[in-house]
This record gives C-alpha cells, structure tokens and sequence, in this order.
C-alpha cells in the first residue's frame, strides 16, 4: 500500500521524500553512536570536576597542619599522662592506685582494715582500675583523706562511699573533746593506659608515651575528617 502511495507521489516529491529518508537515517546512526559517547564524556568531566574540587578541599584543610602540630606540642608540653596511673600492667597498676590510697588515709589518722583490688574494665582507651578499702577514721580525718584524694596525682575518682557510726545505740554521748570513729568503706579508681604489645623491649614509660601521642594523633586526624565533610556538605 506505502509503495502503491510512493508510486502515484510525482517525481520531485519522491526525491525529497528519499533525501528525507536518508537525512533521517544518518541522523539516527549518528545519534546511536554519538550520544554515549557524548554521555560518556559528560559523565567523566563531571566526576573529574568532582574529584578538583575534593582535592582542592582537602588542600585547604592540610594547609592546617603547622596550627594541627602546634595544637599537639602544647598537649604534649602539658604532660597530661601524669593524671594516669604510670604503671600499664593491670596487677602493677592496682598495687600503685593501693599505695596512692594507702598513704592518704594512714597520713590523714584513718586506721585501715581491709583493702582489696577490684577487677580492672575497660573504658574507651583507656584502663580503669578500682580498690576498694575499709578503715576507721574520725569525721576531721575523714575530710582530710578525701581532700588528700581530691588533690592527688593521678586523678582519683571516690566511685562510692559508706559511712557507719562504730556507736549507733540511742542514748551515746561521745567523750567531751574527742571525736567518735566512724567505720568507712571507700571504692577507689584510677584510669591508666593500656599495656601495649611491645611494652617489655621498649620500657613501660616508652609504651605510656606512644599510647599517648597515638591517641593525639588520632584526635587531630579525626578533627581533620570533620573539618573536610563539613567543606564538602552540599550548601543549600
């Protein structure tokens, strides 16, 4: 039928009608073979644009690296190891946190019982160690062992506190000018860092000082992270 339609067209109008066919058929084969390229194109000088612009970020931000050191030698010259324990080993650690205690309450009048260490956890990076001690002390000592506590070196953390009078009965009067005893129970703890593989070559304060400078590391890589995805958060 298309060809009956064709036939009766005059010649001029086949004519145009075969040019238009042919323009018709080079413009398709040229899109089939032009637009992916021309896709592909696009797509490699948009994700190349992307990564200038992430790499001229990332310039930007270690740019910053002189103020990033200059940040980590004044924590360093802060020496903030000497609020840890020095010792790394668990049991070393609990005997050190003991003689730290010990010496508080016997130099303060307190009269020790019993002690006992508790079982060293895990928090973050970081060891906590725990002793528990039980010992008689007036109410002035009392205050003079944990202010001895509050100011000591490493920090000291009283996690718990029990206090009991050794003469509870109705009717007691202490002797005028003497103060009565009380029966305390104190948990104790101390954080310190973890021993590291090679603590034994290199000496424990050797590991102490690489655990720290590790851990500085860390927080000036992390702050620089932040300070990149914040640069590439797309702005509204």
């Amino acid at each position: 039928m298309i060809n009956d339609v064709i036939a009766r067209m005059p010649p001029p109008q086949r004519r145009a009608l075969a040019i238009g066919l042919a323009v018709l058929a080079v413009v398709v084969v040229l899109g089939v073979l032009l637009v992916p390229v021309w896709l592909l194109h696009t797509r490699y000088d948009e994700a190349i644009a992307s990564l200038e612009d992430r790499l001229a970020r990332y310039r930007r931000v270690s740019a910053q690296a002189p103020e990033y050191r200059k940040a980590l030698e004044q924590v360093r010259a802060k020496d903030g190891r000497r609020f840890f324990l020095k010792n790394t080993a668990a049991n070393l650690a609990g005997v050190e946190l003991q003689e730290i205690v010990r010496s508080a309450i016997e130099s303060n009048g307190g009269r020790i019982t019993t002690s006992q260490n508790q079982a060293t956890r895990d928090e973050g990076h970081y060891k906590v160690v725990g002793v528990t001690f039980q010992f008689f002390a007036t109410t002035p000592n009392l205050q003079r062992i944990l202010y001895s506590l509050e100011t000591q070196q490493p920090y000291l953390v009283v996690d718990t506190l029990t206090l009991r009078p050794l003469n509870a009965f109705r009717g007691f009067r202490p002797v005028a000018g003497q103060d009565p005893e009380l029966n305390v129970q104190m948990d104790v703890s101390a954080l310190g860092f973890p021993a590291a593989e090679k603590a034994g070559e290199k000496g424990a304060g050797k590991a102490v000082e690489q655990s720290a400078e590790k851990t500085a590391d860390k927080t000036a890589d992390k702050t620089a992270d932040k300070t990149a995805a914040t640069s590439e958060a797309p702005r509204p």
